[in-house]
């Protein structure tokens, strides 16, 4: 006997037809937003260079230029950056070179993915003091993005170029980017072949807050019904206004978090290879929410040079970061963090494009992290339901 649909079930049900025919209507192109600006660097940049490129745009992503085809030639994103100086940190520390030969005898592999029984390669009784630091900063000024690629046996474009045609429309680009994994689509116009732009998954969320409420009026004003859904305080709930806390139980399980004192170190190489997420809740000894920490966050210790603050507990990257930020005017107001799971799909979308780190944590009413959204997340969330095939 088949199970009765709950209004919920109905409205998701309703919501998904709705936004897939949205994002069969539009194209590529009406989603790529006017910072969509593709930045490109030569492959003889120095690391320093590129990492200065990070820091001065504020950019996620640059792609690789190739000369030898006059093409661009791979990803190169925020993710790269840190693993790189973690591997540069790694080696001062214990001695090695940062760059390697070119007999393949030499080659010595880039950090691998790790599990999560394994420990960190990071000595946490070691120290790095201003002559290691120095040495760090001449590396990175004198090895160049390709030299560095070659001595660890990559290649250069180790983050794939997933293309799609900007006249495409959303639904056959989500079709890439749910299939493949990937977080980005490079777009390429129609006739130049030339990128116009890297679309984002936070480029699609952000479409689709400004655009689908327009088009969800527009298909209930074509049909001679509508499907209605009553708060306790009689006003009236549309489809797209469903409450996260319906998929509260994806969310739950989201609820990965680390200790005052974790190696800074440790906070990131966690990020990257053990929890693969974007930001991570730091919590005291009573497991109450202290801050989040996002691979964004790196930026400040490259910014300042404080290569030390690795090897510092968590709590003070924390604070250094609270610093900062008080620098500027407004960013309390228009920044946000937290999320509650009484909040309907549509404003947790909102607030995670206005979050500065790109996730929002949820808090128990002790003050514990119980769940960190971050954009991904959220993607799959809005999009992974929708008529594919």
């Amino acid at each position: 006997m088949k199970r009765m649909q709950s209004k919920e079930d109905i409205i998701k049900d309703q919501y998904m037809k709705t936004l897939t025919c949205f994002l069969q209507d539009s194209t590529l192109y009406d989603s790529l937003s006017i910072n969509n600006q593709v930045t490109v660097i030569d492959q003889s940049f120095s690391l320093f260079d590129v990492f200065n490129v990070f820091i001065d745009t504020h950019i996620d992503e640059v792609l690789f230029w190739n000369p030898d085809v006059a093409y661009y030639d791979g990803v190169f994103t925020q993710t790269d950056l840190i693993r790189i100086i973690l591997k540069c940190y790694q080696n001062i520390l214990n001695g090695v070179p940062n760059v390697w030969g070119n007999s393949k005898i030499q080659v010595q592999p880039i950090m691998e993915e790790e599990d999560e029984d394994r420990n960190t390669p990071v000595n946490e009784k070691q120290l790095i003091g201003q002559e290691q630091i120095n040495k760090l900063l001449i590396d990175l000024k004198t090895i160049s993005v390709r030299d560095w690629f070659n001595s660890y046996g990559e290649s250069l474009h180790q983050s794939s170029l997933v293309q799609a045609d900007m006249a495409d429309n959303l639904n056959d680009a989500m079709k890439k980017i749910l299939k493949q994994g990937v977080t980005r689509i490079v777009v390429i116009d129609t006739e130049s072949r030339i990128i116009v732009g890297i679309l984002q998954q936070k480029d699609i969320l952000a479409f689709l807050v400004k655009g689908f409420s327009q088009y969800f009026h527009l298909q209930l004003s074509q049909k001679s019904h509508r499907i209605e859904v009553h708060h306790e305080n009689n006003q009236q709930s549309e489809q797209h206004e469903l409450e996260i806390n319906y998929f509260s139980d994806r969310i739950l399980q989201l609820n990965d978090k680390l200790p005052f004192d974790t190696n800074v170190y440790d906070v990131f190489y966690k990020l990257i290879y053990v929890f693969k997420r974007n930001a991570i809740p730091i919590v005291d000894n009573n497991n109450k929410y202290l801050g989040l920490i996002d691979r964004r966050d790196f930026l400040f210790i490259l910014k300042y040079q404080v290569y030390d603050m690795l090897n510092r507990p968590a709590v003070d990257l924390l604070n250094f970061i609270k610093i900062e930020k008080k620098k500027f005017a407004g960013f309390c107001i228009c920044n946000k963090e937290l999320f509650h799971m009484k909040q309907t799909l549509k404003e947790v979308v909102e607030n995670l494009l206005l979050s500065s780190r790109g996730s929002l944590v949820c808090l128990n009413e002790n003050q514990e992290p119980i769940a960190t959204l971050q954009m991904s997340d959220l993607f799959k969330i809005c999009l992974d339901d929708i008529e594919l095939e």
